[in-house]
């Protein structure tokens, strides 16, 4: 005869297959990920060696980061009085043409990156000379 419970037992068991299955092919892509990374990362460290003759030691092309950090210390030096987040935001995303996703870690970025910048209160920024 065959009951509920020996239907849920069955049941429970072909899940337990299930999930050794996913974690299989689970673990499997996630070794074909770490090898590409380690393949990439070693043309990557290679690179550099092989075309140091070529290139001059600093990169040409100033990255969206740095340009956005740049506008962004532009306005804080060029104001003397605390400048708000969000007019840093307009006029980084004007400056730049870079849309800034979220102003308050944009900011700490910078705060990290140039002692001269303070937080003074919620949204307000300033440029300390040191």
């Amino acid at each position: 005869m065959f009951d509920e419970r020996a239907a849920l037992k069955i049941r429970l068991e072909q899940l337990a297959d299930s999930e050794i299955r996913i974690m299989q092919e689970f673990r499997i892509e996630r070794e074909k990920i770490m090898q590409r990374l380690r393949e990439l990362d070693q043309s990557v460290s290679e690179a550099p060696s092989q075309n140091a003759s070529i290139k001059s030691s600093k990169p040409i092309n100033v990255g969206k980061s740095k340009k956005m950090h740049t506008a962004a210390l532009k306005i804080l030096q060029k104001k003397l009085e605390p400048v708000k987040g969000t007019d840093i935001q307009a006029f980084v995303e004007e400056e730049t043409g870079y849309k800034v996703a979220n102003i308050t870690t944009f900011m700490n970025t910078i705060q990290r990156k140039f002692s001269g910048v303070r937080k003074l209160d919620r949204g307000l920024y300033i440029y300390e000379k040191e």
